[in-house]
Parts: C-alpha cells; structure tokens; sequence
C-alpha cells in the first residue's frame, strides 16, 4: 500500500466514537483502524474525543492505542498516550451539588451518576432496570453511593441523568455553570462544566503543538461535537449526523456503518494500492 500525504490533510484530527468510528454494533472495522493507521504512519496527530469515561475506551477497544491523545468526559479530562500530561476540568463540587438538589427537587426518585476517578457514583441505590440502562460493559461493579457527605467534597467530571428530565429547564437554569448536551443515541443527558467541550480539549492539544484551529481536523456525529465542529477547520459530519451538526460542517462523509472515517481518511491520503 503506497500512501501519498496531501496538503490537505490536517495536521492532527479529532475522532468522536459512538456513531463516528464505531458501527452501530459498537465495534470498530479493520478497513477504519487501518485507515486510522495509515494517518498516523502520515504523520498525523490522532485524537479520540469523547463523552466516555477512561474505562470504557481502551479496555473495550485496544486498536485505539495508536492514538496520541484521548479526550474522555467530553473535554473535563485530556490526556496523552504516554499519560504523563494531563488536563483535568471537573464541574465545580458546589454546582453539582445544586444540580443534585434540582433534580431532587423536580424529580424525587431522580437518579445522578457523577463519574469521579474513573469510577461510577449515584445518588442512591438503582433498581434492576435502571442497573439494565446505566451498566457500562466494563462496569461490572455497583455504582459507588454518594453519601451527604462525598457531594460535599467532590468534583465530578461528568454527570448523566435520564432523558425523562426537563432538559430545557435544566439548560436554563443552569446556562452559565453547565454545558447540558442530549444524545441522539440514548434517552439521557451530559453535563459538564460550561467552558469546557471537546472543543476546548481539542484547543489544550493544538495549544501543546502551536497548531491553529485552520490545521485541525473533526470527525463527529452528535450534540456534544458541535463546538468541536466550530473550532476544527476541517470538519467533517458522518452522514448518520444530526442535521444541525451537518448544517455546520466543512465536508460530509459515508455512515458509520459504511466505514465513513476511513473514505474520508483515504481521500486525504490518497490511498492506493500498488
């Protein structure tokens, strides 16, 4: 396989997972990670971005070593490979708490996971069906129960509540301390801290290269990949995206299921085979 870099190719990219790089099965395809491969072999910076939390990314999807940096909880943590440099945004211990308490207040049976340490936490015990919803695959143990006193000293770096919560309400009321973003994949909602995205992530990467936002690149789907879109200069939305990721994006490629990373991968680098 010969492989021809082109000007065009940004100089690091961002790859968001669920609905991007994975399929709709969850896996990921040997025509994408070899596609991923070869941008990398190009000299390409490779970023996953992601609302995972740590254990759910590399333990479950290994082939994604060969990235250079992960950002996980859409943006609170970034990361390198080697992990010896680290960006940590957490939602401010005093907001979460209020946002306990709001939930609480409109919903009294209402469930918060805060995600603290790479491990899960909730505001109480879950029953059979909430466990069926909320267990990660690499989750195998209970959440951790937050105790008055645990919400009082810390600071989560994502909280997820069920969609059954008025979200529009929740956005407002809390519009300048959260970030509240829907998924179009699942019945819930994100939280993060209000200046923080992948974008911002994205940012603390380019930052650390002297790279501008004109060389970085942007492969997403979702909500949460709309301030990523605004950033990158060339971002690309799946075709499986929302409409108003896709309103904003600078290319568009195949589906997820259609291995729409690595045709557009290949486009870049101009793949061929000799």
């Amino acid at each position: 396989m010969t492989i021809h870099a082109t000007g065009g190719r940004p100089k690091a990219t961002a790859f968001d997972m669920d609905g991007t790089l994975l399929r709709s099965d969850g896996t990921l395809s040997a025509r994408t990670e070899q596609a991923l491969r070869a941008y990398r072999d190009s000299g390409g910076i490779i970023i996953i971005a992601t609302g995972r939390p740590p254990r759910l990314v590399l333990p479950l999807f290994p082939q994604l070593a060969i990235a250079h940096y992960f950002i996980y909880n859409n943006g609170t943590i970034v990361v390198n490979a080697e992990e010896d440099w680290r960006v940590d945004q957490p939602i401010a211990n005093a907001t979460a708490y209020r946002l306990h308490q709001y939930v609480l207040n409109h919903h009294a049976e209402g469930v918060c996971i805060w995600e603290v340490d790479d491990r899960w936490h909730a505001n109480r015990l879950l029953n059979r069906e909430e466990k069926a919803y909320f267990l990660g695959p690499a989750d195998q143990l209970d959440p951790i129960i937050l105790s008055e006193q645990s919400m009082s000293e810390l600071q989560p770096s994502k909280i997820l509540l069920p969609h059954t919560y008025d979200i529009d309400n929740l956005a407002e009321s809390f519009h300048d301390e959260l970030n509240v973003y829907r998924l179009s994949s699942a019945p819930c909602v994100e939280l993060s801290p209000r200046a923080i995205s992948k974008a911002s992530g994205v940012e603390e990467v380019a930052r650390r290269h002297g790279f501008t936002s004109e060389e970085i690149g942007a492969f997403g789907d979702d909500y949460n990949d709309l301030a990523m879109f605004q950033y990158c200069r060339h971002a690309i939305a799946m075709h499986n995206a929302i409409p108003e990721l896709a309103s904003i994006a600078s290319g568009t490629t195949s589906s997820n299921d259609e291995d729409g990373v690595a045709v557009k991968l290949e486009q870049w680098l101009q793949i061929g085979e000799d």
